[in-house]
C-alpha cells in the first residue's frame, strides 16, 4: 500500500471508532433518561399497600407527615390523599 492509501484507512477507522463512541454514549444516555422517568412514576405506593386510611392514627396524620404535599398529594402514596388521614409510611416533621 503507498502512504495515502494507508492514510485514507487510518483515518476511516479514527472516524468509525470516534462515531462507535458517540453512538454507545448516546444510547447509555437514553437508557439513563428512561430509566428516570420509569423510576419516577414506579416510586409511589398505592393506597392500599401504604395501608392508607381516612382518619389520623394516634394523632400521626398526613398532615404532620413530611412527604405530604398540599392540598391533597404525597411524595410516596399515589394522591389523592386527606390531610387528615394516615398511613403505615408517616414520617413525622422536623
Amino acid at each position: 500500500m503507498n502512504d495515502k492509501t494507508k492514510d485514507t484507512h487510518a483515518l476511516s477507522r479514527r472516524r468509525l471508532l470516534r462515531t462507535g463512541a458517540y453512538v454507545v454514549g448516546a444510547a447509555a444516555l437514553v437508557g439513563v433518561a428512561a430509566t428516570g422517568a420509569d423510576a419516577q412514576v414506579a416510586k409511589k405506593a398505592s393506597q392500599r399497600d401504604a395501608g392508607y386510611q381516612e382518619s389520623p392514627n394516634a394523632g400521626k396524620s398526613c398532615s404532620t407527615c413530611r412527604q405530604f404535599q398540599p392540598p391533597s398529594s404525597c411524595t410516596t402514596v399515589e394522591s389523592p390523599i386527606s390531610p387528615t388521614g394516615y398511613c403505615r409510611l408517616y414520617a413525622k416533621k422536623a
